[in-house]
């Protein structure tokens, strides 16, 4: 009988061995799916803080892009000008962006439309709007979208750095715009 008692002890045991091993593996399995979760959702919140700050800064410099822009108003117009001084449309455009973005734009409306990737709705302050405005088939102009259906451009007719409705003649006139920031 002493031997029997020794052996359902042993079997006991080790039972109690076992569900023990398989209840410290489930707690184990628990823990690095808990560890994992954790990892999950804070790599999450990094990336949406992340994206949040670069949204922050986005308009940020969207605003920088409209408030150097119009502290341009009135600067005299001058074909193939590129300086502080006087600006054609398209230096206007490069000046306005190398100084609020730090954006090394190409020198002429026609290449600067090709820069970025093209947009036609969702239009926001500080995108680039190209315009067709000598009948020739290709773009001619270029201005700075400030909100509100305006934009902010050095024209041609006006002879200096000026704020127009998007509309009529410009929204007729108007092919795509370009978002960079």
């Amino acid at each position: 009988e002493g031997e029997e008692m020794k052996k359902v002890a042993v079997i006991f045991f080790l039972f109690l061995s076992v569900v023990n091993y398989s209840n410290k593996k489930r707690e184990l399995s628990i823990f690095e799916k808990n560890k994992k979760e954790k990892e999950n959702i804070e790599s999450e919140l990094k990336r949406r803080e992340k994206s949040e700050t670069i949204k922050i800064k986005n308009e940020n410099i969207r605003e920088e892009i409209i408030r150097i822009a119009k502290n341009k108003l009135g600067t005299p117009y001058l074909w193939g000008a590129s300086g502080v001084n006087s600006f054609d449309c398209s230096s206007f455009v490069q000046y306005v962006y190398k100084k609020a973005a730090g954006v090394n734009l190409p020198r002429v409306s026609q290449e600067q439309s090709r820069f970025g990737q093209r947009i036609n709705s969702s239009i926001k302050k500080g995108d680039l709007l190209f315009f067709e405005t000598l009948e020739k088939g290709r773009i001619s102009h270029v201005g700075i979208y400030i909100g509100g259906g305006q934009f902010i451009h050095a024209s041609s007719a006006y002879k200096r750095v000026i704020i127009s409705e998007f509309s009529g003649f410009y929204k007729e006139k108007f092919r795509w715009a370009i978002s960079i920031i």
